[in-house]
């Protein structure tokens, strides 16, 4: 299947996800404070680490079940969202790191 990119992002998969997260504040909120724990843990090396922590992230403690079932919220971003096999986690960990390191040059 050939993947197809969606507005800058890989394919419509991962841009739905991203877009999820950073439209939801409390989303967004753990999303970061995961890259921020993850860099200071693991320096240059945390985009492999990230990638991983966000996807079970999402797809294990987010978009579970038990989670989804009577939360409209949670229903309409796994709906939107489609397959998760296809969102590439890493794009979504690049880009969160990005957004912290520019916060770090920011407040220094």
């Amino acid at each position: 299947m050939e993947t197809q990119e969606c507005n800058g992002w890989t394919n419509r998969e991962t841009w739905a996800t991203m877009l999820h997260i950073n439209n939801d504040p409390a989303l967004y909120e753990i999303a970061m404070e995961y890259a921020r724990q993850e860099i200071e843990e693991y320096g240059e090396q945390a985009l492999y680490e990230l990638a991983q922590t966000i996807q079970n992230w999402i797809e294990e403690d987010l978009l579970t079940r038990e989670n989804i079932a009577g939360n409209e919220g949670l229903w309409l971003m796994l709906s939107d969202i489609g397959s998760l096999y296809r969102v590439e986690w890493r794009e979504i960990a690049e880009s969160l790191m990005e957004t912290v390191i520019n916060e770090k040059k920011v407040t220094a």
